[in-house]
């Protein structure tokens, strides 16, 4: 029996180095340079595996600083230009004449070129965020022209360049490394945590209706279950594991390439990080145990395949990713983990099929059913006297057995407390929450806002709200317990390096802070002597910047700024200021 599975695991992988070099041939090799003149180190891979999203590039490490310069990948011309206080920041997309598009985001800035033209944009639209389309050829660039200079805007948490290859037909992203881009890698991914799931109701493991986790130890072709050699379990039974890529001793968690599950030898379950298109990245909700993730911040990549998980990344699945178990023996299971330059680690589990004795089997019988079943393919709504929730259709990925309780106002709250459904299931879409609050003052009344109830410390997450009649109404992407609150605090602006009167010579940039503490900030708007000004905001920092430019003059010059939050609560600063 070793020698058997020695040869199939000898087998497989050469297989699965086979599906890296087909998926090679697909696209271009040695078309597209680095985007970078240093090597490529990873702090976030390709299908990563991220809240409510899938990774859709590759996260290069800047040296820990930015301002490193940023090459064109290959000819072509810039198809779109984006500046935002989150998300990608500042991002630069570049169409090429093979048929592909590169993507440059979290910038510091751009090239003197691109800079020039996209300044000119802001002070056009008096508007700091941009999304421009420019027509075709009109910035053209060439391979290995510097483009920009990496940074840390939008959402990014740290000096890095998020990279992109999409198709510009589909504007799906692909995998940069299928296209024969390089980083050093020797190390097999970790698997810390096999999880089995009983599916059915007549399903069990271990004994038990109820999943259970495995620790696992070893390393590379040598990963076992720590506590125990074989894993019982009878009926429908669904795996889940806890694996990530270390990179080559990058100290980072990243995203896997594949999985592969055998069942006794035969491929029974795999997916793949290739490609996806942007319209599915949320289902890596589905993809995950999400429960899981909301308890413990850990993510295990299940195989059962829910009704309405329209993953593409899927490629060879049996039975919805269900293994069924009926039949007395003892099974190997053989989990392959590899990352996209071809490490792999295994894992061999032996599973032992028992039939559960009669009393765990009428156990698992008699659960009940409520009547409020709530189908993923159609929509549902649940109301009463002072709540309407609409789950739209195909908004679930499964479907569900709806919960909700009404509690209680909590201090400073206009309304009960709505628990809708749990905070275990996960929405694809956003559902529709209508709440009647209680007697709000009539002139507080656009200081209303719905807000998520977030935690066992009962912090609040504002929703916002726009009222029709006597509800309030907003949407959401998360079930939880909902309330209505007022935000009648103005934002804060406080300034860091100016005061009034002050003498600023020499000065190559103003900063604000400028801060609110609910519903957040909506707008804000900065002027020189009434003239507006370009203040680029780093959301994530509460920080305004302005860099010094032609509309300061020599002398005296007022400065003023009006910030607004989402409910209309406003504040301003003012400065006369000598340059």
């Amino acid at each position: 029996m070793y020698k058997t599975i020695i040869i199939c695991l000898s087998t497989i992988v050469l297989f699965f180095s086979s599906l890296i070099a087909e998926a090679q041939n697909i696209y271009p090799q040695n078309y597209f340079r680095s985007p970078i003149n240093f090597p490529i180190v990873l702090s976030g891979t390709f299908g990563e595996l991220r809240t409510n999203h899938l990774h859709s590039g590759i996260d290069i490490k800047t040296k820990g600083k930015t301002g490193e310069k940023i090459y064109a990948i290959a000819g072509g011309y810039v198809i779109r230009i984006k500046v935002s206080a989150t998300g990608f920041g500042k991002a630069l997309y570049v169409a090429h004449p093979n048929g592909f598009v590169s993507v440059y985001a979290h910038l510091k800035k751009f090239n003197k070129r691109i800079e020039k033209f996209v300044k000119q944009k802001h002070y056009e639209r008096e508007e700091f965020e941009l999304n421009i389309f420019p027509p075709k050829n009109q910035i053209k660039v060439k391979k290995e022209e510097i483009i920009a200079f990496s940074g840390n805007s939008g959402g990014s948490q740290g000096p890095h360049l998020h990279f992109e290859i999409r198709d510009e037909k589909t504007e799906k992203p692909i995998n940069p490394f299928l296209f024969g881009l390089k980083s050093k890698d020797y190390t097999r991914p970790p698997i810390k945590l096999l999880k089995v799931y009983p599916v059915s109701d007549n399903s069990f493991v271990a004994n038990s209706t109820q999943a259970k986790k495995y620790k696992i130890g070893g390393w590379g072709l040598q990963h076992k279950i720590i506590s125990e050699d074989t894993i019982h379990v009878f009926g429908e039974i669904a795996f889940g594991i806890q694996t990530y890529d270390m990179g080559n001793n990058n100290g980072g968690k990243n995203g896997i390439y594949s999985v592969e599950i055998f069942n006794d030898s035969v491929l029974q379950y795999s997916h793949k990080m290739q490609t996806f298109s942007f319209d599915e990245t949320r289902y890596v909700n589905a993809l995950i145990d999400y429960p899981e993730f909301i308890d413990n911040k850990i993510r295990i990549q299940k195989t059962q395949i829910v009704p309405n998980n329209n993953l593409s990344v899927y490629d060879s699945v049996l039975n919805n990713g269900i293994f069924n178990f009926q039949d007395s023996l003892i099974h190997n299971i053989s989990f392959l983990i590899k990352d996209v330059f071809g490490n792999i680690s295994q894992l061999s589990v032996i599973i032992k099929s028992d039939p559960p004795n009669d009393s765990l089997e009428n156990a698992g019988k008699q659960k009940s059913k409520s009547k409020e079943y709530y189908s993923y393919a159609k929509q549902n709504i649940f109301e009463t006297d002072s709540l309407i929730v609409t789950i739209p259709t195909n908004t679930l990925y499964d479907s569900i057995i709806f919960e909700h309780e009404i509690s209680k106002p909590l201090q400073n709250c206009f309304s009960k407390t709505y628990h809708i459904h749990n905070k275990y299931t996960p929405l694809h879409k956003s559902i529709t929450i209508a709440i009647k609050p209680d007697s709000i003052p009539k002139r507080l009344k656009e200081k209303a806002l719905i807000a998520y109830i977030n935690g066992e410390k009962e912090e609040f997450d504002a929703i916002g709200g726009e009222w029709e009649n006597c509800f309030l109404i907003a949407k959401t992407k998360q079930f939880g317990k909902y309330t209505v609150m007022l935000d009648t605090t103005p934002p804060e602006i406080i300034a860091l390096n100016i005061h009034n009167k002050k003498k600023i010579k020499g000065y190559k940039k103003i900063v604000l802070d400028i801060s609110d503490d609910f519903s957040g900030i909506k707008s804000y708007r900065a002027t020189l002597n009434d003239r507006w000004i370009l203040m680029e905001y780093d959301k994530k920092n509460d920080r305004l910047t302005y860099f010094v430019d032609d509309r300061i003059k020599k002398g005296k010059n007022v400065f003023k700024i009006d910030v607004a939050d989402e409910r209309g609560n406003t504040a301003n600063y003012k400065a006369v200021i000598f340059y």
